[in-house]
Parts: C-alpha cells; structure tokens; sequence
C-alpha cells in the first residue's frame, strides 16, 4: 500500500511542476507578443517616414540603363486594397537583405521595376515588422495590385498563388509577359516554405 504522505508528496511536486509550465509557456507566449509588437512598430515608424518622403518626392524607377538605386531607398509604392495593403518599397541588397526588409516590402535586385517589361519581384513579411503581407493567402484571381510611381500607377491582376520551397529560385526568373510576384514565408511563424503571388500587368 503507498504510503499517504508520499503519494502527498507526489501530488505536491506534480501541481508545482504543472505550474511551472504553465509560466513557462506564459512566458514564452508574452514574450514573443511583446517581439512582435516591437518589430510591428519600429516597422510603422520606417513606414512613416518613407510614405512622408514619398508624398514628398515620389520616383520612377531606374531604365535598364541606369544603375539600381541604393539598398534601402524607396522605389514604388504598393497598395492591394483588397486586403488593405499600402506601403512604401524599398530597394533590396538581395534575397537574404534582413535589414532593410524591416522597413516594409522590398524589391529584389535584379528584377524588373513596375510597368518593365519582366518579372518584378517583391518580398515582405508575414507575421513581424508589420506583416505587411500578413494576408497575401487572401487574394484571389482578378484581384488588382498597384504599384505607383511618380508619373504612372500600374495596374496588376492576380494569376495564381503557389507554395514553393525556399530554393525555389523560378520565381525570380525574368522571361515571360511582364508581371509581378510577390512573396513571403509559409506558413505563418516559420519559413519552411514560401507563399507566392503572381499578377500579370493589365495596364498603366
């Protein structure tokens, strides 16, 4: 027969190990609400100071001549009124740019700039530094995509949404209509894969 004050004991150090993990998971659970909520407004005060400047001076983006704007300055603006989006972009270093994709969306290196012929392609995050593309599952064919630049606004259409793997580089590739693809990581919260909207160009 077990002893009463073991079993007591037993008991004891089971509801004190439960509630450690209870806090344990609070802890985790507050601690990354409150990373969220730092990178969600460092991003909003970068968001505010480019939209300022872009009311400001807007641009158009560089001729395949001229050289590529410098990481980090504004190169368009997108809007997606569907699922609220309206943003400054800023230039990329490249694909793995950490540092300027906190400012909002940016523009990869080395693809067209809006209303070119090609593929453009911008990338934004998903759940932290203001998810700009928090909810780019959302969209579906037809759904319009704006990019504005200082002399035109160019419309996109959605064509399809994929899900691809992170060495999938076929979204950058340049040939085809001229269009634009947007992504981000998937599913929310990890990066194992990356969602990926393409819209075709339907008019300035």
């Amino acid at each position: 027969m077990v002893d009463p004050k073991k079993r007591s004991r037993f008991n004891t150090v089971l509801i004190i190990a439960g509630c450690l993990l209870i806090l344990a998971g609070l802890s985790v659970f507050i601690g990354v609400r409150v990373w969220i909520w730092a990178t969600n407004r460092e991003a909003a005060g970068h968001q505010a100071r480019l939209m300022e400047e872009w009311s400001a001076h807007p641009v158009d983006p560089p001729s395949p001549e001229e050289p590529t704007p410098p990481p980090g300055s504004a190169v368009t603006r997108i809007e997606i009124p569907s699922i609220g989006v309206d943003a400054v972009v800023v230039e990329l270093q490249g694909l793995d740019d950490i540092e300027n994709l906190k400012k909002g969306p940016g523009h990869v290196p080395g693809t067209a700039y809006p209303g070119q012929e090609g593929n453009a392609v911008i990338s934004g995050h998903r759940t932290t530094y203001g998810a700009p593309f928090n909810r780019l599952d959302d969209l579906g064919p037809g759904d319009a995509v704006l990019l504005h630049t200082a002399s035109e606004t160019f419309i996109y259409r959605v064509s399809e949404t994929l899900v691809v793997q992170p060495t999938d580089l076929s979204v950058l590739d340049q040939s085809g209509p001229p269009r634009l693809t947007l992504t981000s990581c998937h599913p929310e919260f990890r990066a194992s894969q990356r969602l990926v909207v393409v819209a075709v160009l339907e008019k300035p």
